[in-house]
Parts: C-alpha cells; sequence; structure tokens
C-alpha cells in the first residue's frame, strides 16, 4: 500500500508589488472579460489570487479601478503595436496601412476577449467610467494621428484628425463585425480594412486645407 504524499511545506515564494499587481491584473482581465464589469466583484478577485480583499486593496483601490487598470494596460500595448508599425521601412501610405490592419486583425484573432475588453461596452459601464474610457479612446485616436503624420506632411492638421478618427471607428466597426461573422476569412476581412481606410485617406487627406478664419 503506498503511502499518503506529504503536504507541501515550502515556503511559497513572496511576489514584488509589481509581480502582485500584474498577477491581480491577469486576474481581474479575465473575470472581466468572462463575467462582464457589473458580474465582477473585489472578492472574486481576491478568491482567484487565492490571497485576501486587503490584499487586493493594497493594489487595486476598488472594481472601477481594476477594471480601467486592465483596459488601460491593454490599451499601452495596442498603442504600442500601432507605433510599432508606423515605425516599418515603408514608404508607400497603402503598403502601411495594410501592416497596421494586419497587426489590429493578430490582436483581434489571438484574444478576442482582450479587443472586446478595450471596447467594452458592458452593462454597468456608466458615469465616471464612460468619461474615463472616452478619455482613453482620444488618447489612441491621437497615438494614430502621431502615425499618420509623417505621411500626411501636406494635409492639413483638421484632416489628419478626422482621419484618424475614421480610422478608429472603422476597426471598431469592423472588429465587431468579424467577431459575429467569424466564418469570413482574415484576407476577406484585411481586404475591407484596407479599401475603407485607404477611401478614407484619399477623401481626407487630399482635401485642400480649411479656409481661413483670421
Amino acid at each position: 500500500m503506498s503511502r499518503p504524499t506529504a503536504p507541501d511545506s515550502s515556503p511559497r515564494r513572496r511576489l514584488t508589488a509589481q509581480q502582485r499587481q500584474s498577477q491581480l491584473l491577469d486576474i481581474a482581465e479575465r473575470l472581466f472579460t468572462e463575467h462582464g464589469y457589473e458580474g465582477v466583484t473585489m472578492e472574486d478577485i481576491a478568491r482567484e489570487a487565492g490571497i485576501t480583499r486587503p490584499i487586493v486593496y493594497r493594489h487595486l483601490e476598488s472594481r472601477e479601478d481594476a477594471f480601467l487598470s486592465c483596459v488601460r494596460r491593454a490599451r499601452r500595448q495596442f498603442e504600442q503595436s500601432i507605433l510599432d508599425s508606423a515605425t516599418l521601412p515603408l514608404d508607400d501610405l497603402t503598403a502601411r496601412i495594410t501592416a497596421a490592419g494586419r497587426s489590429y486583425l493578430d490582436m483581434i484573432e489571438v484574444d478576442p476577449q482582450r479587443w472586446r475588453l478595450l471596447f467594452a461596452t458592458s452593462s454597468g459601464i456608466d458615469g465616471y467610467l464612460v468619461d474615463q474610457l472616452a478619455a482613453m479612446r482620444a488618447q489612441t485616436v491621437e497615438v494614430i494621428a502621431t502615425a499618420i503624420r509623417p505621411y500626411a506632411s501636406g494635409a492639413a492638421e483638421e484632416s489628419v484628425e478626422a482621419f484618424a478618427y475614421m480610422v478608429s471607428g472603422i476597426g471598431e466597426q469592423l472588429g465587431r463585425w468579424w467577431l459575429v461573422r467569424p466564418e469570413v476569412s482574415r484576407d476577406r476581412v484585411l481586404a475591407y480594412y484596407v479599401a475603407a481606410i485607404g477611401g478614407a485617406a484619399q477623401a481626407t487627406l487630399e482635401l485642400p486645407p480649411p479656409p481661413s478664419t483670421s
């Protein structure tokens, strides 16, 4: 008869503050994407992490803070992918739009739940959260505009700004459509992305500057 295995008495490795926060954000992000904002409590996060609520509150002030921290982290990575695409050695705007589209579709294909978190429309999100999410989206639009400017040197700043908002809107709605139509091939979705954004670029970046109001 085999002897029962003795319980593991080795001490747990103590996490640094940064490691603990990263762990809690990983857990919170998974819970928010699985259950929505209203379906998650701080107790849920603590239980999943195997720690007490007071420890969670040392790193995340509230459920709002946990949710916004998850979205900020995901947006930073998304924005970095935009900037990385902008540094590719491509001279043609269409080639750059195609490269950016591939990177964007990678995110949707690899981690659709994180994409949904970025463009959250979960019930219970209102007031302060709505304002904070809107501010983050505006920041992402500015990142898009920054990536565009080197390839639109002759365009008015108003046109660059308008085009950046179009890129953001087209990308979001096309992403939503692909998630409900997953049978559509990635290449086909990319073709729609390039056609729509390329058309928007031609329609806006080549407009003459607005008349002076002075």
